[in-house]
Parts: structure tokens; sequence; C-alpha cells
């Protein structure tokens, strides 16, 4: 879709122009983030023809917004700010009263939390780049592992039966806006995978002295034919095992970069 100018637009909802973002971002990165970089940029770059998906490493609330507006800029710095993005956040927060309308300002495709209108959206280029962090709701949480279980994976369906490149993020620095509460001695909570407290979100009321993305081209084990050819249990069973193989992975990228950025 265009505009009057010939300008490449998207519909509210499903999604925003890069290049209409790259204001706000500036503005709010020269505020909220003194120091930043970007690691393996390279592995973070579309390739021709074929949609983009990121899977972020999510920690708390907060953690992973400076990331995305910094891809955000690195993808209008490159040349790419006529593409399409739309990043979900987690649907809950679409419960509350405005915030569906302020999000779909900001470019979430909030007419599109469905796994068939994403995916077709992704084949046929109204949507170039999305992505989520799948701990969702378990961000509120602080686990044993630097990524926590994933609540939800439908993201990594959308890539794999969308033919998508897939792209793995981690980041270090956003914990500068979060209050950690754990449980002492490194304790953490029997029968619960790993959990060790809770995260009290501060939002970005101080600057990050230094903020790290790392990037990481990741190629499914799961292909799109194998998916399509399963139904119920063993469609559920092959997305969860792909997931979990994802979650490892980032916190491999995350145990990194605590060992880079003590």
């Amino acid at each position: 879709m265009k505009n009057d100018q010939g300008m490449k637009t998207a519909p509210l909802g499903e999604g925003i122009v890069l290049s209409r973002l790259a204001p706000y971002v500036d503005a709010f990165l020269n505020t909220a983030v003194r120091d930043y970089e970007i690691l393996h940029q390279e592995e973070a770059l579309p390739e021709d023809g074929r949609p983009l998906v990121f899977i972020a490493a999510h920690g708390p609330l907060w953690a992973p917004l400076p990331s995305i507006l910094i891809l955000g800029k690195l993808f209008v710095d490159k040349g790419l700010g006529h593409l399409v993005a739309g990043f979900y956040p987690h649907p809950m927060l679409m419960r509350f009263p405005g915030m569906k309308a302020l999000f779909g300002r900001l470019g979430t495709p909030t007419k599109v939390y469905d796994l068939p209108g994403l995916v077709e959206r992704l084949q046929d280029g109204r949507i170039n780049i999305t992505g989520t962090g799948p701990e969702g709701i378990f961000c509120h949480f602080s686990w044993e592992d630097p990524v926590g279980p994933f609540d939800n994976a439908g993201m990594v369906a959308a890539a794999v039966l969308s033919d998508a490149t897939l792209c793995l993020l981690a980041h270090r620095g956003g914990e500068a806006w979060n209050i950690p509460l754990r449980l002492p001695f490194g304790l953490t909570v029997p029968l619960s995978r790993g959990l060790r407290g809770v995260n009290f979100p501060l939002g970005p009321v101080r600057k990050i002295k230094h903020y790290v993305v790392s990037c990481k081209r990741y190629v499914p084990e799961l292909t799109k034919e194998k998916l399509l050819a399963a139904e119920g249990r063993e469609k559920r069973l092959l997305i969860g095992l792909e997931s979990e193989r994802i979650r490892v992975e980032l916190n491999r990228m995350m145990d990194e970069l605590a060992r880079r950025n003590p």
C-alpha cells in the first residue's frame, strides 16, 4: 500500500514502515541509552525476498526494548527503512484500555494476533520483519537460566511456515530497568523449571550505561513440510522441541554476553 506521495504505508494494526519510526527511535535512544553496540549485525539483516523473524531473549519486562529500537535504527541506516515491521508484545497488554490503539500506532500488528494471518502477511510481503520474546508472561519471574521457559511458541511456527530467515537475539544492559527479588543461597522453587524469584520492572527511569545486542542466524531442524504433515499433539510436540532448541541456544548467547560484559 502507498500513500498519495507514493510512499509505502501499512494499515493501522498491521505493522509500520520503519522510516516512520526513525525520529522517535533516535530520540528514545539518546535519552535512555548512553552507549550501545551490535555484535554480528550482518546476521540480523534480511535476505532478498524472504521475511525476517526474530526470536529474542526476554528477561525483565523492559529489558528487550532497546534491542528492538537499535535494530530498527540499523535497518534504516542500511537503507531498509521502506520495510514494514511489527513486533509482538504479550497479548495481555492489549486488554488494558487504550493500549491496543497505542501499540497499533507504534507498529504492533494488533489485528494479526493469529498464526494463519501472520504467516499470510509474511508470505505476501505485507509484513517483512517481525518477532517476539517467547518467554511472555514468564518475564515477570527470575529463573535459574538467563532465558526462562517459553510461554508461547507461535512465532517459531510462523517462522517455519513462512520460510522466513530466523535470527536469535540476546542482549545485556536492560537489567538496569529492573529490581529482582530472589530466593537466598541460589535456591529455586521445586518442580518449577528453575524459578528463583520475581522481577519488579522500573521502566526506563535511568540511563543505561552500556547496552549490547548479539545476533545469530538460526536454521530450524523442523521443516515446513514436516510441520504441515503433522496434526494435533504431534504438531505441538514438534514446535515444542524446536522451541526448546532455540531456548538452549539463546541461553548460550546470554552466557557469552555475561562473560564478555560482566
